[in-house]
């Protein structure tokens, strides 16, 4: 068997007041297509003037110039600093942009391309924002202020440069060392002079920077150039002074590279250095040529004591003595002969004799002649040898004097030499940074120069009204929202079944006309049939709700709960059923009132109980209305008195089918909440859009703090075009019966 799955707050267990209400999503759309009207009218009120904003705006052109910063050569025998990739420092590139950005920067542009006298710049700078235009005239009602004096020169330069702040922006990307210049004005020539001034300023500003830096460098190396100079002149004069003093005169001669001179420096030795070299070179030479005399001599000598004469290289290389020697052969050969044949005392023999004796003295004396010559050589040479050396003693003596002086020479020496070091190497620096001060080329390069653009880079109007478009929908939807916010009322059954302890038993759409109307007429309406259909609910429905003796109330006054009652009944009455409504609003009765005070005569000959003296019977088909006598006598009451009720209850339960008990506001009296334990139930009436959920949690709970029954809740007088997709399906299908509102 089939069971109807309840909400938990229908069991035995107390509602939770605290629960959440869940909403689809999909209500957002249901709440605008509610509210399209102002929706549209949002969204047309702020579109028409954005539009109107967009396409008034003039057009610009951006003109854009590109830079290279941190360039360096590398040399070419370097190859890894020619061919490596270095990281980008975004630092120093950040900077380089900063300064892009300085005012110096934008107010050289203003300087270099005259834009003080600019038509385009003079237009811009009259040019008074809307905004800027309405303070003032503001301001003008309460303060008059004096007219403001001209700008100088300067002052427009500045007001100049300010706009450019806002019409040139400077780019990096980051990732790389390139900077790009976009300037964005209204006439493309005045974007491209105003790009390409931005980039040669700032390369012209870089040269300056480096010219600077150098000729700086070169004015304090100019400061230390003269005190050098005189330094090297005063260290050189003492050097040239202390040699005069002490005589040690350099000789005028070329030292061989890497020699070993006295002094150790660089130029030549003293006079005395050379002579004593000198003397000690002959010296030797003299010794050696005194050995090679005496060698000779003493081979002489011995020669002649022996009568060797062979072995006297003179002799035999004599040409004399050769032909002494060979006379004297011939002589005593011829002798020889002759003493064979002849006596001794033969006057050719002893003739012969005596010649071969005349060229043996010749010869003889001939080598006592060289054996002289030898002597004297030999004494000549000695005489030399004595003599250098003395001349070499005295030359060690001076040159002994002169090395102590050497000492301070050599230090005199020193620092001549640094000084003329250290003099060298500024006059080279100074020579190189004047020599650079005229090549200083900036780190950074121009890549590209700005061109007039074609056709103008904005404003984009397309993008523009897309993003106005959508944005006034946004602003249309929010305001929707906002207006469905604002109204806090239950708009439809599922917030009805988020209260704790209600459960919709249907919706009833408003209607216009009476409510006489709508029964007494031939033609079946929506309203019948939605009542008709929860009247179904409280008598075939689950047992839950089957009830015969109902309470109607509501959270608020004027939300309908009268009107329903009637309308439940009345729907009862045309079943073919009776049904009874009890008006139990001591204070305000309106249940005749709604039916238009219509009044069904009595039958005076028949006995009236005093319960029932303010019934009023058939007043619709089948629907009877009891007001208790002497309403208007009861104000000192606070309600009826819940034991009068029950005598009229058991009085007339047996002759009716569904009794309506019709009470006050439950949120504001509490006769709602003390008879809903006579009847079988409570059916709380909402006005759509009116009563909000926390007036119901509130009204609920009050009806549960006297253990109340409550079988459910009606949305009264909803608008057919305000309703949900889910609850307007059912109103298409009563349109597709013909079951149209009537008007």
């Amino acid at each position: 068997m089939t069971t109807l799955q309840l909400p938990s707050s229908y069991t035995n267990a107390p509602p939770d007041p605290m629960a959440g209400q869940h909403v689809s999503p999909l209500h957002a759309f249901t709440i605008m297509n509610r509210h399209r009207l102002a929706m549209g009218a949002v969204a047309l009120a702020i579109a028409i003037p954005a539009g109107i904003g967009i396409f008034s705006l003039k057009p610009y052109y951006n003109a854009s110039s590109i830079l290279i910063v941190g360039t360096r050569q590398a040399p070419f025998r370097d190859l890894q600093a020619t061919v490596s990739q270095t990281d980008v420092d975004t630092v120093a590139v950040n900077s380089e942009v900063s300064i892009l950005r300085s005012p110096a920067i934008a107010s050289a542009v203003v300087r270099k391309l005259d834009l003080t006298h600019d038509p385009v710049i003079r237009a811009a700078m009259e040019n008074v924002s809307l905004p800027r235009r309405i303070i003032n005239t503001v301001t003008g009602f309460f303060v008059h202020a004096p007219p403001a004096p001209p700008l100088t020169e300067e002052e427009r330069v500045q007001a100049v440069a300010g706009l450019l702040d806002h019409w040139v922006t400077i780019l990096n990307d980051g990732r790389s060392y390139i900077i790009t210049i976009t300037a964005s004005t209204g006439t493309a020539q005045t974007s491209a002079r105003i790009a390409n001034a931005y980039a040669d300023v700032y390369l012209d500003f870089k040269r300056h920077m480096k010219v600077s830096a150098t000729w700086q460098a070169n004015a304090l190396l100019d400061e230390q150039i003269a005190p050098l100079r005189e330094r090297l002149r005063k260290a050189e004069q003492a050097v040239q002074a202390f040699r005069e003093k002490n005589g040690l005169i350099a000789a005028e001669l070329e030292r061989a590279p890497m020699g070993n001179g006295a002094n150790g420096d660089g130029g030549g030795g003293t006079v005395t250095d050379q002579q004593l070299t000198q003397m000690n070179h002959e010296l030797i030479l003299a010794r050696a040529d005194l050995e090679v005399r005496r060698a000779r001599y003493d081979e002489v000598r011995n020669a002649v004591r022996n009568g060797s004469l062979d072995s006297i290289p003179d002799a035999v290389s004599s040409p004399l003595i050769q032909q002494l020697q060979a006379q004297e052969a011939q002589i005593s050969s011829r002798a020889a002969s002759l003493g064979q044949v002849m006596m001794d005392g033969n006057p050719t023999l002893q003739s012969t004799r005596a010649a071969a004796a005349q060229v043996r003295s010749r010869i003889a004396a001939e080598v006592q002649h060289i054996a002289s010559s030898a002597a004297k050589e030999l004494a000549s040479a000695e005489a030399r040898v004595k003599a250098l050396s003395s001349a070499v003693d005295k030359l060690q003596e001076q040159v002994t004097a002169e090395n102590e002086a050497d000492v301070t020479l050599r230090q005199l020496q020193s620092e001549a030499t640094a000084a003329r070091t250290v003099y060298q190497d500024y006059l080279g620096r100074f020579a190189q940074t004047s020599t650079q001060a005229e090549l200083q080329v900036a780190e950074a390069e121009l890549i590209s120069r700005a061109a007039p653009p074609l056709e103008a880079s904005g404003p984009p109007r397309k993008q523009y009204m897309a993003i106005a478009l959508l944005f006034s929908l946004m602003a249309g939807a929010g305001a929707a929202l906002v207006i469905d916010r604002t109204r806090k009322g239950v708009r439809s059954t599922a917030e009805l079944d988020a209260i704790p302890g209600l459960f919709a038993l249907g919706l009833v759409p408003a209607f216009t006309g009476s409510l006489v109307r709508q029964y007494t007429g031939r033609h079946r309406s929506v309203y019948l049939e939605t009542v008709e259909s929860i009247r179904s609910v409280l008598s075939f429905g689950h047992s839950r709700f089957r009830a015969k003796v109902v309470l109607v109330t509501s959270a608020e006054h004027a939300e309908g709960k009268t009107t329903f009652a009637l309308s439940l009944a009345a729907n009862t009455g045309r079943g073919g059923q009776r049904a009874l409504v009890i008006d139990c609003d001591i204070r305000n009765p309106s249940a005749m009132r709604v039916m238009g005070a219509l009044s069904v005569p009595h039958d005076s000959q028949m006995p009236v109980d005093p319960l029932l003296v303010g019934l009023e019977r058939d007043v619709l088909p089948g629907v009877d209305i009891l007001t208790p006598a002497g309403m208007a006598q009861r104000e000192g009451r606070a309600m009826l008195s819940p034991e009068e009720v029950r005598r009229i209850l058991a009085q007339v339960s047996s002759q009716y089918d569904l009794i309506l008990l019709d009470t006050p506001p439950a949120l504001a009296f509490p006769d709602a909440a003390v008879l809903s334990r006579l009847t079988d139930g409570v059916v709380m009436v909402v006005k759509w859009g009116h009563t909000s959920a926390a007036t119901l949690v509130q009204a609920m709970r009050t009806l549960h703090s006297y253990d109340a029954r409550t079988l459910g809740a009606v949305l009264t007088q909803a608008p057919q075009e305000g309703l949900d997709e889910a609850e307007q399906h059912p109103f298409r299908i009563y349109n597709h019966y013909g079951l149209l509102p009537r008007g």
